[in-house]
Order: structure tokens, then sequence, then C-alpha cells
């Protein structure tokens, strides 16, 4: 009996800490990305007329047609893995070059 009770009271301690934990890092995060309802300070995507787009990163605006948006982490993606490619083909060519009769 004297087992389950302190099982008990440890099992409610720790339900509390996780609640007041749940809390405090949701005001964390309002305090950094704002509340819900406000437009993130972060990043920010608006429609204009004619199909156009204003992004906002950071405070920065950039204005561009649907066909013209910029990402770049992709194109840094994309050049990274280019070269990842090449890498590994030279290795590769140059280890069969070492196989050859």
């Amino acid at each position: 009996m004297n087992v389950t009770v302190r099982l008990t009271g440890l099992l409610v301690v720790l339900l509390i800490g996780v609640v007041l934990g749940l809390q405090t890092a949701e005001r964390g995060i309002h305090k950094v990305s704002g509340l819900p309802e406000q437009e993130t300070q972060t990043f920010s995507i608006k429609k204009i007329d004619n199909g156009q787009m204003e992004i906002a990163v950071m405070g920065k605006e950039v204005q561009a047609a649907p066909g013209q948006i910029v990402n770049y982490v992709s194109t840094a993606g994309q050049t990274m893995g280019q070269a990842v490619k090449e890498g590994a083909r030279a290795a590769i060519d140059w280890i069969a070059r070492l196989f050859e009769p």
C-alpha cells in the first residue's frame, strides 16, 4: 500500500511538471514568433495583382512572378548535390583506372 501511494504521488508531480513545462514552452514560442493571430515576422507571402507575389524573409521584401520565385535553400542543395555527383563520378573513374589491365 505504501509503494502505491508513493508511486501515485510521483505520477501526479510528474503530470503537473509536464503541464507547467508545456505552458512555459508555449509562452516562449509566442515571445519568439509572435501570437498566432499575428503575421509571422520571419517569413510571409502576400499575393499581389497579376499573379505576382511579395515574399518577406527576415524583413527583406522580394517581389517575384509565379515562375520566378527564388528558393535559396533549393539552389544551394542542387549545387551541393551536383558537386557530390561529380566527386563520386571522379572517384569511381579513378578506382576503375586502377583495375584496368
